[in-house]
């Protein structure tokens, strides 16, 4: 009883206080105003009648300050709390293939730190005997996962892809800034609009050649808007022998990217049964068979060798394929003087360079932390996070953004000087609408049995028909297991 008796008198006495000094300042304010000249000299009304639009603006301030103290504790006690920093997380994502220290630190590491700086990456490089498929099998899936469009139908068969619809509502993803073919491209693989990953960051195909050759050969280089047709006659003029080295003059690549522009299903939706021996997929091989049919335009090996002959060696003239530029500085310190124009095209497809492919995000169904998985997602795809990553020539952008696809590379020495929105004039086609997880057994069949072309061993006619019973025999036995 006592204690409180104490509590309440300092109560009072700060309470007295407060009117003391309040009252002190009120008669100070009023000592200032009756001494004010204009009412010295000029009465009450005088005074008001000069400074009552200074009074309006400052005598609720003032006022305030000298008579109104009170109140202001009052207003510091209501004052709304200050908001607790979230959580500190760790976020697990595999990463389907090795990315460069550089590429993570400006593709993920910087986004994050600057946005959600409580969100860890630690980031794993898929293995032969650390993958997705043992990680699924040991119950330790990670929170995310980077693939690409042809590993999409496993993610889903896995059952490691969450549909993200829900996390872009409720974290307001705009959608219309990403390319609308990518988009088309990811709900391909779902039935009713599910959207199962977001790319970081595009592939795309170009056609690179050695400028040397060309200089040597007195030949002009290649340029934007060439078909197929004009492509193989210009490899027909840079294929030679010289100095007794062999100079190819247009590196094969495989079957299916030269057939890529056409968006082909590799199966008929309604039999489930093989569908490549069409006049679609014939156009193709024939384009496969120009090439490897340039007298000198290929070796013992079957041209397996192409990407070393072409960065290395500097032995073949052009090479058309996906992105190499992660691989042109090593390339370019070994000697190799290069450039790029669009990859070639079919007549009836022009500025097509292929099927859309993408580097995608995934997030797990089984993930504590959805909600930080997708703002990792969210702050790589900002647009100042994009914009950085494209000048420094690190990702090609899925945005749709005039000034970070024209800023690509300009803070690239690699790239410097280089054609570079030559990827950009060309554009790729949604993915073919019939997905599925037997595609990549197709693929290899359509690869592996083109190379019987090689030397005029084999009639197109009958090998596209075999291509298509191996692949059906080879399904079959798959759906068998």
């Amino acid at each position: 009883m006592e204690v409180k008796r104490k509590r309440d008198l300092r109560g009072k006495r700060s309470i007295v206080k407060i009117v003391i000094i309040e009252t002190v300042m009120c008669k100070r304010l009023l000592y200032v105003l009756r001494e004010h000249p204009l009412i010295k000299f000029g009465g009450i009304k005088m005074f008001f009648k000069k400074m009552m639009p200074a009074l309006t603006l400052a005598g609720t301030i003032v006022i305030t300050s000298a008579c109104g103290g009170a109140g202001q504790p009052k207003a510091q006690e209501n004052a709304a709390p200050k908001e607790t920093p979230p959580e500190p997380v760790t976020i697990e994502l595999l990463a389907g293939w090795k990315i460069a220290d550089e590429d993570l630190e400006q593709i993920f590491y910087k986004p994050l730190q600057a946005k959600y700086p409580h969100i860890k990456l630690n980031v794993t490089v898929s293995s032969t005997n650390n993958n997705i498929t043992t990680m699924v099998a040991a119950g330790t899936v990670p929170d995310m996962i980077i693939m690409g469009t042809g590993n999409m139908q496993q993610m889903l068969d896995l059952g490691v892809a969450l549909d993200l619809n829900e996390q872009i509502k409720l974290q307001s993803f705009d959608m219309n800034r990403l390319d609308p073919i990518i988009v088309q491209t990811i709900k391909a693989f779902g039935k009713k609009g599910e959207i199962y990953a977001l790319p970081y960051g595009l592939n795309y195909d170009a056609l690179y050649y050695n400028k040397s050759l060309f200089d040597r050969f007195a030949v002009s280089y290649p340029t934007d808007g060439m078909t197929w047709d004009a492509v193989v006659e210009l490899g027909k003029k840079v294929t030679r022998t010289d100095g007794g080295v062999q100079y190819r003059g247009l590196a094969v690549g495989n079957m299916v990217r030269i057939a890529s522009p056409l968006a082909l299903n590799r199966f008929d939706p309604a039999t489930g049964k093989a569908s490549v021996n069409t006049e679609a997929f014939k156009r193709a091989f024939q384009v496969f068979q120009s090439i490897v049919s340039i007298p000198g335009n290929t070796n013992d090996k079957k041209n397996s060798d192409e990407l070393n002959a072409f960065l290395y060696d500097k032995t073949i003239s052009m090479y058309p394929y996906i992105g190499l530029f992660h691989r042109m500085g090593e390339a370019a310190k070994g000697g190799l003087d290069w450039d790029l124009a669009t990859y070639p095209q079919f007549p009836d497809k022009p500025g097509v360079y292929g099927e859309a492919d993408a580097y995608y995000l995934f997030v797990t169904p089984k993930s504590k932390h959805q909600k930080e998985a997708f703002q990792v997602i969210s702050a790589v795809l900002s647009k100042e996070a994009q914009l950085a990553s494209s000048k420094k020539g690190s990702v090609v952008t899925p945005l749709v953004d005039k000034e970070v696809r024209e800023g690509f590379g300009k803070e690239s020495e690699v790239l410097k000087g280089k054609n570079v929105q030559a990827i950009f004039k060309h554009r790729p086609v949604p993915i073919h609408n019939n997905p599925t997880k037997y595609d990549a057994t197709a693929d290899g069949e359509l690869n592996s049995r083109s190379l019987q072309l090689y030397g005029g061993g084999k009639d197109i006619n009958t090998l596209i028909r075999e291509t298509e019973d191996a692949i059906n025999q080879k399904v079959e036995a798959q759906r068998g297991k």
